[in-house]
């Protein structure tokens, strides 16, 4: 079995045997060990609206002297391969030592946190889906240490995918347990070779009302079906589907360890984070998106396209919200959501919810 098929068999088993985001974080880096070693090691659990911080694992990695300082650079200052930036390449892996093409002096990270602890080599991997980049690993080596390569680089890049699904599906999962309400998302839990009905929450109740399907069973054809690809395929199916109130829907379908299918309906929803910025600042809706769009790396160029607007348009709009929160960059931008609205929740301790930014 080569590298990379063992590394996403090791991440199945540990992502299938972990609750919660940290604790998927350590077993990540324990199934990847073996094949990526490395001196120190963190990780980040993300606001896929924005790949701004939700939590992690900080304490292998650089001293907590340094922390402050490293998240300065990180979101707001700039600094080359930044999260944002990577979470929106091809390739969800990079070395540091790529990103500068050898010049590791080039990167005020390596200057200012690195090069003062000892450490020579980087090397940073995004998990992210179409929605956005929901966790992120850092892996570093000292002086004297080989550089990472290439096969360890790809390597990262390719079980991404793996890691990202098992976060979202694990703090959708823990959602959708803990809320007794109707409109959040929606579990089911089937059993058996006939996939017999063996837990719903009662969002997933409202939910299979709500799909204008034609039904196997207990089940619409579309659900049973995506269980089915689940469990002979290679445990993992996603599907959207409409309500007939005209809603969007999407479904995901995961074989566990214990022969049950769990199928989770995430409703769709306007990204939080805007909301939050709206209240908070007076900003207008289309405002605020574009703060959000901003956050997440995107040029106005970008913005502009995403929003359907001319990019004069979201330049006005970035005034209005320059005047308004009382800054003069895109990166002060940055820093002062980080700082406002990301940063003390996340040392508070705040839970993650299934969209992948604070509850509420």
């Amino acid at each position: 079995m080569d590298p990379i098929q063992r590394a996403r068999r090791r991440i199945a088993r540990v992502c299938s045997e972990t609750r919660t985001p940290t604790a998927l974080l350590h077993a990540l880096r324990e199934a990847l060990a073996p094949l990526v070693p490395a001196d120190r090691w963190c990780g980040l659990t993300f606001d896929p609206a924005t790949t701004l911080p939700t939590g992690g694992v900080h304490h292998e990695g650089v001293a907590p002297a340094r922390v402050p300082r490293l998240l300065e650079l990180e979101f707001g200052g700039g600094d080359i391969n930044g999260f944002a930036d990577l979470a929106r390449r091809p390739l969800p892996a990079a070395t540091l030592s790529a990103a500068t093409g050898g010049r590791h002096d080039a990167s005020a990270r390596y200057r200012d946190v690195f090069a003062p602890e000892g450490l020579q080599h980087e090397l940073r991997a995004v998990f992210r889906d179409e929605a956005g980049a929901w966790g992120g690993l850092v892996l570093l080596r000292g002086r004297g240490a080989r550089d990472f390569s290439a096969e360890e680089t790809a390597l990262l890049a390719h079980v991404s995918k793996d890691a990202c699904r098992a976060l979202r599906g694990m703090l959708l999962r823990a959602e959708a347990l803990g809320d007794d309400g109707t409109d959040g998302p929606g579990l089911l839990l089937l059993r058996g070779a006939g996939l017999a009905l063996d837990y719903a929450n009662p969002a997933a109740a409202r939910w299979l009302e709500e799909i204008d399907d034609c039904s196997a069973g207990h089940l619409p054809y579309a659900l049973h079906s995506l269980a089915l690809r689940a469990r002979h395929g290679d445990g993992h199916a996603r599907a959207r589907m409409r309500t007939r109130a005209g809603r969007w829907l999407t479904a995901h379908a995961e074989a566990m360890p214990d022969g049950c299918i769990s199928l989770i309906l995430e409703p769709s929803r306007p990204h939080e984070i805007a909301q939050v910025l709206a209240a908070a600042y007076g900003l207008t809706a289309r405002e605020a998106e574009v703060v959000r769009c901003v956050a997440a790396g995107h040029a106005n160029a970008e913005i502009a396209r995403q929003l359907g607007v001319s990019r004069y348009t979201v330049e006005d709009h970035l005034r209005n919200v320059y005047a308004k929160l009382a800054v003069g960059s895109r990166a002060a931008l940055i820093a002062k959501l980080f700082h406002d609205h990301y940063l003390p929740r996340a040392e508070a301790g705040t839970a993650i919810a299934g969209h992948g930014g604070f509850a509420r």
